[in-house]
Order: structure tokens, then sequence, then C-alpha cells
């Protein structure tokens, strides 16, 4: 018994020993159990802190490049935009970025009546059917040393320097602003037909004169309320007197007191002759009201014209180039017809002085017609023992003296074939418009120009 109790007490020592050394080993294992999950933690929270960091700096750069993006965007869009700017700046000048009103005199109606009178000026207006050598007859007759005209369309701001173009008295009647209405329209159609055309209401090269005389023919009588209106008479010479005034040929300065005559041209003065003498010479009072009586005349005008054949090809040329359609050939035609008939309508109403130039004849002989010109303003031909005229057309350069020729050889190709219907509708009306055209006799003409 006794032995049988010493090994029992001897197994329990052991396993107790045993015990006490698993014990110690489960606690050395939760010790160094615990370091290593704190470590797995940290590389997570390192891991975390690295990814944010990484997120962050691609956040930056991002961000970055974006900026960079814009800068350059709005670095090409500027540059562009400056190159469209620059574009239009050097072709008319200030005026299309702050308008031709910025520089408006503010001179009273009186001032205006009483400088005109007492300093003995003339105001010539130049009018005609477009493509017809207005511009031509225009900067020729401005070469003048006693006549000034508005200066190129950098100075003025406005194509041809015409007048109707940066004045708000009267209407342009659609001319130059054909491109709105082209797209979709008879515009883009080479030979539509002339029952489908109907005239735009807003007008426009080749087919203003067509509109509701009432709206297109101005007179003393249908725009009596302007021309009881001392304002009207400022509106138009505060506009354009400072471009008569700094004229480059008298140093920028003084030209409304140098010159003699002042020059306005713009086709449409066609229409508008009865209106525009009843303005110019509006009767004015010390007060600024209108006058009872009236004034002397400081008007003159100068219709200019060209054969009608010629000048409906040259419409269509113009209009196929700078806006992009076409008219029928019969509305070019008719266009012609009636605003000649205005023309001649107030001609033959006019107070005022005028004479019809021709181009065909200006240009076959430009010295010739210039002489004549200048003894219808009354300006010297002659200055200091200097031929005004041949100093003019030498300065002008070579001139065509049959700018016709190639209209002549496109009837005769092809108008002749397609039209002979229209020339038999509207020969006799060209020829009593006194002319001296017809529409038959352009075959003629067109031998006479192949051999010239």
């Amino acid at each position: 018994m006794g032995t049988i109790q010493r090994r029992k007490n001897a197994i329990d020592t052991k396993q107790g020993q045993s015990s006490g050394r698993s014990n110690n080993d489960a606690d050395k294992v939760n010790l160094t159990e615990k370091p290593t999950k704190q470590k797995k933690d940290g590389k997570k929270a390192n891991n975390r802190d690295n990814s944010s960091k990484l997120n962050g700096g691609r956040s930056k750069l991002k961000r970055k490049l974006n900026l960079s993006e814009a800068l350059l965007f709005f670095s090409i869009l500027g540059a562009v935009v400056g190159l469209v700017l620059h574009h239009y700046y050097t072709k008319y000048g200030m005026n299309m970025f702050l308008g031709a009103g910025h520089r408006d005199y503010d001179w009273t109606p009186y001032k205006w009546r009483n400088f005109i009178d007492s300093q003995n000026k003339t105001v010539l207006l130049i009018g005609g059917p477009h493509r017809a050598g207005t511009t031509l007859v225009w900067t020729a007759i401005s070469s003048h040393p006693e006549v000034v005209g508005f200066g190129d369309r950098f100075e003025t701001g406005v194509d041809y320097s015409e007048g109707v173009l940066f004045q708000n008295v009267y209407p342009r009647f659609g001319v130059g602003l054909e491109f709105k209405t082209n797209f979709g329209s008879l515009l883009g159609k080479k030979h539509a037909d002339m029952e489908d055309f109907q005239v735009n209401p807003m007008g426009g090269l080749g087919q203003y004169a067509l509109l509701p005389e009432s709206e297109v023919h101005w007179t003393k009588e249908n725009k009596q309320e302007l021309l009881n209106n001392p304002t009207t008479f400022t509106s138009i010479l505060n506009r354009f007197g400072p471009y008569w005034d700094t004229n480059k040929k008298y140093g920028n300065k003084d030209g409304l007191k140098k010159a003699k005559v002042w020059v306005e041209k713009s086709p449409q003065n066609a229409v508008l002759s009865l209106f525009l003498e009843g303005l110019y010479n509006m009767p004015i009072e010390m007060n600024g009201s209108i006058g009872t009586e009236g004034t002397q005349n400081a008007t003159k005008f100068l219709y200019l014209t060209r054969h009608p054949i010629a000048n409906c090809y040259a419409h269509d040329k113009f209009m196929s180039e700078a806006m992009g359609g076409h008219l029928p050939f019969e509305v070019y035609l008719k266009n012609y017809i009636q605003l000649h008939k205005y023309m001649q309508m107030d001609a033959d109403k006019l107070n005022s002085a005028f004479l019809w130039v021709r181009m065909e004849d200006f240009v076959r002989d430009p010295a010739k017609k210039l002489r004549e010109i200048f003894q219808f303003l009354d300006v010297p031909i002659e200055i200091d023992g200097v031929n005004v005229v041949n100093d003019i057309i030498s300065n002008i350069g070579k001139i065509n003296p049959n700018p016709n020729r190639k209209y002549a050889i496109q009837w005769c190709n092809e108008g002749a074939k397609r039209y002979p219907h229209l020339v038999e509708k509207y020969d006799d009306e060209i020829k009593n418009l006194g002319l001296n055209y017809d529409l038959k006799s352009f075959f003629q003409v067109t031998d006479i120009l192949f051999n010239s």
C-alpha cells in the first residue's frame, strides 16, 4: 500500500510539473501573440496612411493637370480670339469695336446751317445701282484737293466707305444683310423661276427697289415728319462731319473748312434723293427751330448707271461670291428698271443740280468725264500749274476700259439663249429710261467690244 501511494504521488507531481509547464508555455505563447497582432495592425495603419498619401498625391497631381489644361485651353482660346479681333481691326479699325457714333460731333442745328451757308459749302450725293462704278467715281472725285470724302474702310469701319452703312436716320434697305436670309431660300438656286420668287421684306442687294414704294422711295412728302425735326439734320451731320473733318489729305484736321465740296457716296441715295435734298437744305433758325424761309441750295446729285445686262451679271457675281447665293435674273432686271424710274422721278423734282454719268463713258475716257464732273462741281481743273485731272488718274492707276466685256461674252454664250423672253418683255422699258441703253443691241455692242 505504501509503495502504491508513493507511485501515485510521483505521478501527480509529474502531472503538476507538466501542467505548470503547459501553463507557462501558454503564457509564453500569449505573450508572443500580442506583439504580433499589434505589428499587423500597425502595418495595416501604415498601409492606409501610405495609400492615403498616394491618393492625396494623385489628387494634387490631377488638380495640377486640370489647372494646366484649363490654362492651356484659355490661352489657346485667347490667342484665337486675339487673332480674330486683330484681323477685323486691321480691316475696320476702332469703329468695329466702339461703333461709328463714338466720333460724333455735338454741333447744334444752327451751327451746322450757318457754317454750310456762310462758307458756301456743297454736299455732293452720289447714288445709283450697285456694281455700277460708284466707288471708282467716288474715289476719283474725292481725290480733288477741294473735295473731301470719308476716307477708307479702316477709317470709317464699313465696306466701301458708304455713309448709309454707319448712320441711323434712314434705312440701308437690307443691303449687306443678305447672308442672314440666304440659307434655305431661293438665293441658293442658280436659276430659280420668277414665279416662285417673293421679294424679301427686308430688301437686299438686287431686289430692294421692288419693295413697296412707300417703304423704299423716300421723298419730302412721305417723310415730312423727319424733315420737320432739326435733330434729323444734326444726326446726319454730327455723324458724317468728323469723317470729312479728319481726312488724311488735310493732315487729319479742318477738312470741313478747307474743302469746298463734301461728298457722300451710297448707291441707295438713288431712292433717297428728294429726302436728302430736304435734309441737307433744312432751314434752321438761331434758336434751333425749323425756319419758315428756305436756304441757299447746298446739294448736288450725281447719278451713276451701267448697261442693264452687265449690271445684272455683276450683281449675280457679287451675290454668289460675297453672299453665297443667287436671285433670278429677271429679279435683277426688274430691280434695275424700278430703281432708275425712282431716280428719274426724283431728278425731275429736284431743286438741286444733278448729273448723270454712265460707267461705260467714264472708264472709256476718265479724263474727259472727270473734267465734266469738276466743272459741274465748280472746282478748278488746274491748281498752281498742275493738271488736277491727270494727277488724279495717274494716282488711281490703271482703269479697265472695258469692264462689260466678260459679261458680254457670258450673255452671248448663255444669256441670249436662256433669256430671249426677257429681251422682248423689258426692252421697251429700258429704252424709255432714256439712258441710251437697250437689250437687243447688246449683241451689236458685244461685237464692237470683241474688236476693241
